[in-house]
């Protein structure tokens, strides 16, 4: 079947500049839209500390104390060894930056009791090295995992009717995870990778028609090799923003490259910025990334699933894995030390060695509303 043409456009540049792609490309100024850049920093810890200042009284208290705890658990977890502490005291450095995040996205302290919200089952069987999380959906409203997708904007894995307990395979939440996703792939009997990397991801836009849009494009020996469809590809983007291949003949160094670009445009007023928040939101839930130091500083990717996973935001899937090992490093250290020896334990530890410095960076951009990466000091 032949492809559709590029639909017609142009980058979208500021200034002779193009407009990266970001959650948060914009910010609301007393007359339009502003646009915002990366910002650099190598204590994220005072980023978020910083976005607390204009909360109402009780909730910067409360959001405060949960944050000092947080960092404070995340350091003591850095000097810890993985097979001993660092998984637990990860955990409730997350559980503690996650509650802070709630209450900065509710302008109110939480009330009431907060349980976790969430129950780890591993297996008695010796040498068992996979088990389950079960989300309790009779806690949402106690539950802090609970109240940190409903701040994220994520949806919840939907609960037998019978227990209203949504069971997660370990085999599939850490297959979600990012960093080591190759490790984790050799280590259950090779399988094929399901991180498909987004070579660029950019706003584009027609002046004349007022109209704006995204487009994408990957390698095409990316899906060749794990013998994707693009197709396959093109529905990894989810449906709020359905997007289709689109004819491409471009090469770099000597690779084709295969091209995607949304179905429906986006219509807007007088500038293309007043959509671009919105565009770029609605793709959040089907987005992976990465924070790097190079620019453009964050590297995407979508995930294609298999039919039996249950697909989580980015920041769900590394906080379950976190809880996970977590717990099972508290009630059963003999089982976490099995795990590390096992096959999947290279991947343990590249996840507890770069995942924790990711996720901070993630959620300090998501306090802030602006990309934060580390500085790269000389």
């Amino acid at each position: 079947m032949k492809l559709p043409p590029v639909r017609e456009g142009t980058k979208l540049l500021v200034k002779g500049k193009r407009v990266p792609f970001t959650y948060w490309p914009t910010y609301q100024g007393p007359t339009r839209e502003g646009l915002q850049w990366t910002v650099f920093a190598s204590d994220p810890w005072f980023l978020i500390e910083t976005s607390l200042l204009t909360l109402p009284t009780a909730a910067r208290e409360q959001a405060s104390a949960f944050l000092i705890q947080a960092r404070d658990f995340f350091r003591a977890a850095t000097d810890s060894h993985i097979s001993a502490a660092k998984p637990l005291l990860l955990y409730y450095s997350f559980l503690n930056l996650a509650k802070c995040y709630v209450v900065k996205q509710q302008n109110a302290p939480i009330t009431g009791r907060v349980e976790h919200g969430l129950s780890e089952k591993l297996p008695t069987t010796p040498g068992a090295i996979h088990g389950d999380v079960h989300v309790l959906r009779n806690k949402d409203t106690v539950s802090a995992f609970a109240m940190f997708s409903r701040a994220i904007g994520a949806s919840l894995p939907v609960a037998n009717a019978a227990n209203q307990v949504a069971s997660l395979r370990s085999q599939d939440f850490l297959a979600q995870i990012l960093v080591g996703h190759r490790l984790w792939c050799r280590a259950d009997n090779n399988r094929k990778e399901r991180f498909i990397s987004l070579r660029t991801l950019r706003y584009r836009y027609n002046y004349d028609d007022q109209e704006v849009w995204i487009a994408a494009d990957v390698f095409k020996d990316d899906l060749t090799r794990f013998g994707y469809t693009q197709q396959e590809v093109a529905n990894a983007f989810g449906s709020s923003i359905p997007f289709r291949n689109v004819a491409s003949e471009l090469e770099v160094d000597k690779r084709a490259v295969v091209k995607y670009e949304m179905i429906n445009v986006v219509n807007y007023p007088n500038r293309p910025s007043e959509c671009l928040a919105d565009l770029s939101i609605a793709l959040k839930s089907r987005l992976w990334r990465s924070v790097t130091m190079d620019h453009p500083f964050r590297k995407y990717y979508v995930y294609l699933p298999t039919s039996a996973q249950i697909l989580l935001h980015q920041l769900q899937s590394l906080y379950i894995a976190t809880y996970y090992f977590g717990s099972i490093t508290r009630y059963k250290p003999v089982a976490f030390s099995e795990i590390l020896r096992s096959p999947i334990g290279p991947f343990v530890n590249e996840f507890f060695t770069n995942q924790p410095a990711q996720f901070l960076y993630l959620m300090a951009s998501e306090f802030v509303e602006q990309e934060i990466t580390r500085a790269a000091i000389a």
